[in-house]
């Protein structure tokens, strides 16, 4: 018989009024039902889950019961599930949960298709909360710091490979009412050779018990000896299994973090004498053994302050460090030179000997910035904003824009005016150097630094923008008062939607902008329109001639270009007289003329018909017309006209009679 694709365990303590709903969502899955087979270890259920799982084990062959008695957690009855799977794959569903109805599909396939051995389907949260991704992930390794998967989820409803779990020996630590999700999944990522994340698609709706029953509503992760057993185990892994460094920093970050100094809260200065020793001796412990000087400076002040009591021993420095944090107010920011500090209970204070490092904030602090109007004034490009960093008051800071190039070279400033309010407006004039240019070609990035005292902070611009802001400005050619020329393209970068502009100087820059709209006849007179998006300050340094040339040599005929500047546009017509033109093929070119600097273009057609014949000589001698070549040029044909046509017809005819 054929395997299955993938083992459903499900771990069952007392949950008759759910499990019902939880193996349906198994039952209704796309996944074809051979494909999925359901096993239901019953944990010494009180309230008859046992018997309703039997029942519904009769009419469903691909559901196999276990009972056993009470083992105290879940995690001795997934170890029977894992011992009794034969599937591809494991999955680990809790009674209380349910499937979306195509989550087992969807995860098999991508872990097929991507060759990964975890796979993690996004969360919902019903009545309570649940990570989620914004986006697909095809494969991340678990070392990855920018993906940092390690420290988005550790609970166990993930799809793994059941390969990686036999390979290694993975299992559940048994007796523990909290945590040992954390640890079985962990050590599993710390195995894995990658991990793929289906953002698009809700896998998996994590449930809180309406009741409030679950471990994890009673607060048992926080009460039970086993959740700070559970802690030292994840650490204890992570050591094992990662060198020092970087990567094993940010999971020993995530654990501290998560599942020891943010236990120190309101929960704890209102408990019991007893739970706060018992807190206080395990997270001290904790903190002797793994947390390092560089895990410590990853942390934000609070955990560095919090640890520094667990060692210390200072307990009433503690409660008064919680309290701060408690309070409606946040904790005071002081700026000492380049330094921005919380003013924690502790701060400078001579009995507390503790070191000003552990309340920098400065590393932490972000500029707030929002993009409210941005548009082309003439050849300036205009900003305007807010722009301020974060808990310091707006009136006591200063900024300035700075223009960076993509690759390396000296960045430009610009001034910003700016308002008490944090309300900012620049110019950005890329072609004057007056206002940070002449800019050389290449791609630049903008940025805010924003100045308070000796304190300096710097922020990309672009992404935080109003919602009508929805495109870049167009593209526009600017030019400077000495005729120094550059096409400038804004642009939203593609993954963060930073705002950038590549600047394109000289005749290349006014040729990538320039296009030609239409062409036609005006009695003997050869019309070609066309536009350049400029302002008319820098359209009085653009200069074009036009000109047709004979194709193989022997001539060539130059017209007029007459200009039209407007106020975002100068538009242009080339006007070539075809009278007496002689027969055989000519080509359309315009000179582009900018500062010293020429180039000569063919002029580009759209898709265009070829025109009627027009006259370009004495009255019946030759006709002219135009085409698109081949390339998409524009060229014009001179024929001869009929009267030529006729003194030669008739020269064959007399020839012949002679």
């Amino acid at each position: 018989m054929t395997p299955p694709k993938v083992s459903v365990v499900i771990p069952v303590y007392n949950c008759r009024t759910s499990i019902g709903e939880a193996l349906g969502s198994v039952f209704k899955q796309t996944l074809a039902p051979e494909q999925v087979e359901v096993i239901a270890v019953d944990d010494g259920s009180t309230d008859g889950s046992g018997d309703a799982l039997d029942a519904i084990a009769g009419s469903r062959p691909q559901l196999t019961v276990v009972h056993q008695p009470n083992s105290g957690g879940p995690g001795a009855p997934r170890n029977v599930g894992i011992d009794r799977a034969r599937g591809e794959y494991l999955f680990f569903l809790d009674a209380d949960d349910y499937f979306g109805p195509e989550a087992l599909e969807r995860m098999c396939a991508t872990g097929d298709e991507q060759g990964t051995d975890i796979v993690i389907g996004n969360y919902v949260g019903v009545g309570r909360g649940a990570a989620r991704f914004k986006k697909n992930m095809a494969r991340v390794v678990v070392d990855d710091p920018k993906t940092n998967i390690y420290g988005r989820s550790l609970t166990a409803h993930k799809l793994f490979r059941r390969d990686l779990v036999e390979r290694h020996g993975l299992r559940f630590p048994e007796g523990m009412l909290a945590g040992e999700d954390k640890v079985f999944t962990s050590h599993a990522l710390l195995h894995s050779a990658g991990v793929s994340v289906i953002a698009d698609y809700d896998c998996y709706y994590l449930v809180d018990r309406e009741d409030g029953t679950s471990i994890m509503q009673n607060g048992g992760s926080a009460t039970s000896g086993s959740f700070t057993r559970a802690t030292r185990m994840l650490m204890e892994q992570v050591m094992t299994h990662r060198e020092s460094g970087e990567v094993r920093d940010l999971m020993l970050l995530r654990h501290f973090h998560r599942d020891v100094l943010a236990t120190f809260n309101r929960r704890y200065l209102e408990s019991s004498e007893k739970y706060q020793r018992e807190r206080l001796d395990a997270a001290r412990d904790l903190c002797e053994e793994f947390l390092t000087p560089s895990v410590l400076m990853r942390m934000p002040p609070k955990y560095r302050l919090v640890a520094h009591c667990l060692r210390s021993g200072d307990e009433e420095l503690l409660s008064r460090i919680i309290q701060a944090d408690l309070d409606p107010e946040p904790v005071p920011l002081v700026a000492d030179k380049e330094h921005a500090y919380l003013r924690y209970p502790g701060f400078r204070e001579p009995t507390a000997t503790i070191p000003d490092a552990y309340f920098d904030f400065t590393d932490r602090l972000r500029v707030q910035r929002d993009i409210t109007a941005l548009g082309w004034d003439g050849d300036r490009l205009r900003l305007s904003g807010t722009a301020a960093i974060d808990r310091m008051a707006p009136s006591a800071q200063t900024g300035t824009l700075l223009l960076r190039p993509k690759k390396p070279g000296s960045e430009h400033r610009v001034a910003v005016e700016r308002h008490d309010d944090g309300y900012f407006t620049v110019d950005v004039a890329p072609a004057s150097a007056s206002s940070g240019g002449p800019l050389t070609a290449g791609t630049w990035d903008l940025y805010m630094e924003m100045t308070s005292g000796g304190l300096v902070k710097t922020a990309r611009l672009g992404a935080d923008r109003a919602p009508e802001i929805d495109a870049p400005p167009p593209a526009r050619f600017v030019a400077s008062k000495d005729g120094e020329g550059a096409a400038v393209t804004p642009f939203f970068t593609r993954e963060y939607g930073n705002l950038s502009f590549t600047v394109t100087p000289g005749t290349a820059g006014l040729k990538r902008l320039l296009r030609f709209d239409e062409v036609g006849w005006d009695g003997c007179e050869l019309r070609v329109r066309g536009h350049v998006p400029t302002a008319p300050d820098s359209a009085a340094h653009i200069h074009l001639v036009a000109g047709l040339d004979r194709r193989g040599g022997g001539g060539s005929r130059g017209g007029e270009v007459e200009k039209a500047a407007g106020d975002e546009r100068m538009e242009f017509t080339m006007v070539i007289d075809v009278r007496r033109l002689g027969e055989g093929r000519w080509d359309a070119w315009l000179d582009l003329l900018v500062a010293d600097e020429t180039s000569r273009i063919r002029v580009q057609l759209a898709d265009t018909e070829p025109s009627g014949a027009v006259p370009c000589a004495a009255p019946g001698m030759r006709r002219a017309s135009f085409y698109r070549t081949g390339g998409g040029n524009l060229a014009v044909h001179v024929v001869p006209g009929r009267l030529p046509t006729v003194i030669r017809s008739a020269k064959r005819r007399f020839g012949r009679s002679t």
